[in-house]
Formats: C-alpha cells, structure tokens, sequence
C-alpha cells in the first residue's frame, strides 16, 4: 500500500512538474479596421491561429475588428495607454510611426506592385530604426494594393475629377496635402461614416484599393471605377516593444516567422482580388469601367510630379529620401530595359 502510495505521489508530482514549469500564456490584442469576415480579417485570424501553434499554445492573439478600438491612431494611444499591444495598419498608423514610409505614397511614383516591394525592402533598416523609436516593432510591411477611383459619374480626365468631391479617411494625414497638391476637392470623415455620406451625395466617390473599396461595400455603391493607379498602399504590423519583449526568444522568432507568412499572404491574395475584381467581378456587381485614356494618363503624371515638388517643399516627406527613391527606381527601370533588349 505504501509502495501504491508512493508511486501516485511521484506520478502526480511529474505530471504538475510541466505545468509549474511551463511558460505563463501572453495575450497581444490586435486592433484592426477590417470588417469582420472579410478576406483581411481571415488572414489576421490565420495569423493568431499560426502564433498560437507555433507557440504551443504560449503566445495568444486576442483580435478586434471593425475599428471598435477606434481608428487606426486612436488604437495606436491606447498601446501606448496598455490597452492594446498591436495594430494592423492599412498605411495611416504606418506613416505616423515611420515618417519614411510616406514616400510610399507618392502620386505617381510607382508603376508596380514590385516596384513598391523592392524600395520598402531596400528601407527597411531605416523604417525598422524610426519604428523602434516610436517604441514599436513592425513585423511586416504588406502592399494592399493600388489605389484608384470609385465614383458617381464616369470621370476621363482630372478636370472631371476636379468638379467633383472625393471621400478621404479622416486618419489618413498624408493623402489630404497630396489630394490637395493635385487640386482636387475632398471630404475627409471616418471610414465608417464613408458610405452613409455617400448615400447622402455629401461627396461623389471614394479612394481605395479594389480590396478595400469591396470589403467596405463601397464598390456596391458607386457606378463607375477609374483604373488610374493614384498611389500605392503599404501597410504595416507594428507591436509594442513592451509586448515583444516580455516573449522568449523562441516566442519572438515564431510570433516574426507567423507574421511573414501574414505578409507573403497576404501579397498573394491581394494580388489575386485585384486581378479578379478588375478582371470582371466589379462588372458582375454593377461596376463600370471608365478606361484611362493615355491623355488622362499622361495629365495625372504631370499634376502628380507637380503635387511631388509641392510636398517635399511642405517637408511632408523628406526630399533627399525621396531623391533617393528616384535613383532607386530609375536603376531598376533601366535594368528591365536592358533585360528587354
């Protein structure tokens, strides 16, 4: 009997022995804008479902969509408040935290969904040094897309565009002075009010990426849409420092190697909605397509150059980063050219 005894002791003793020893579970609450069942909000959900199992169970993240933390700025205070710990940026919080990043969004800038990737990750060490001291850690820096022109009314020049109000995001503080450089009329309000003003005919279009513009029911509103790449959006997965550095170094690797995944996702499947929405799901909503004219084309690039000089003369963006950039991308345009030949 004591044998039997003894032998339940040392067996209960090993079976709490893991779990005295085990590391305590860390809750990160994500904030995100992203209505919830939308393409966005599954890839963050994957993500917490890869952290989680890659962690074995030690690293929890505790999601919020549909902006009920607030927009992407008034999340952000509440990290710094200890309220949440990371935001899923659609580029606003990105270019708060990481002034470089702006450059991003340059009218005219870029031509492609490569172009933007090969420039941010040739910034990288720049972006990570402001970020960290912004007191944060991006774990990845995702291309949402190009974004172009939803509207009321077809618009085929940038006159037409001009006549008419255009919705921006109230958080976005980079696209107001740019909108502005380029003359047009906007009406900024938060993301969430966007389609009720529209209704209301307070502006006459929106903004967006195809992902964004179908996540948020804008493309079952507007009649038209108006392919002109005006910008690229870059988005971005910034934790706290605090939050990062309480996880064990294993923890910390597997919470990065989950969010690369997020990130390479992410790039696929947006590159995927764009090609399905632009390619005949917008028309089977309704969605006409107003083509650009190469005289449209050619009238943007120029008022975007201009809108460029005006705003490194603001200083909104640094303008020896963005002579930089320039270099950056005439190399690689000349490079293509010459693997053509």
């Amino acid at each position: 009997m004591r044998f039997v005894c003894a032998t339940l002791i040392a067996l209960a003793g090993f079976a709490l022995a893991p779990a005295a020893i085990a590391e305590p579970e860390h809750v990160i609450r994500l904030s995100s804008i992203a209505p919830d069942g939308t393409a966005y909000a599954r890839q963050l959900r994957a993500f917490a479902a890869e952290t989680l199992a890659e962690t074995h169970g030690r690293v929890r993240i505790k999601p919020y969509f549909s902006a009920v933390a607030g927009d992407e700025h008034q999340a952000w205070e509440r990290v710094e408040r200890g309220q949440l710990d990371m935001v899923a940026s659609a580029a606003m919080l990105c270019e708060r935290l990481s002034p470089s990043m702006r450059v991003m969004r340059l009218p005219g800038l870029f031509r492609s969904r490569e172009e933007v990737q090969t420039v941010m990750g040739r910034l990288k060490p720049v972006t990570d040094r402001e970020f960290e001291r912004a007191g944060a850690r991006n774990l990845g820096g995702a291309i949402m897309g190009p974004v172009m022109l939803f509207s009321r009314d077809p618009l085929r020049s940038l006159a037409d565009v001009r006549k008419h109000t255009i919705w921006i995001w109230d958080a976005d503080k980079v696209m107001a002075p740019v909108y502005g450089a380029l003359g047009l009329t906007v009406l900024p309000l938060p993301i969430n009010e966007a389609a009720s003003a529209y209704e209301q005919r307070r502006h006459d279009g929106f903004t967006a990426t195809p992902a964004a513009a179908l996540a948020f029911q804008w493309s079952a509103l507007a009649r038209y849409y108006e392919p002109l790449d005006v910008a690229y959006l870059v988005g971005c997965l910034p934790v706290a420092n605090r939050a990062f550095d309480e996880l064990s170094l294993a923890d910390q690797q597997a919470l990065q190697g989950a969010a690369g995944k997020l990130v390479a996702h992410m790039d696929e499947v947006g590159r995927d909605m764009d090609a399905q929405l632009l390619g005949g799901l917008f028309a089977k909503q309704g969605l006409h397509v107003v083509p650009v004219s190469s005289s449209f084309q050619v009238e943007y690039e120029v008022s975007a150059a201009r809108a460029r000089a005006t705003l490194m003369s603001s200083h909104v963006v640094d303008p020896e980063l963005v002579g930089r950039v320039e270099q950056m991308l005439a190399e690689m345009r000349a490079s293509r050219q010459g693997a053509r030949r």
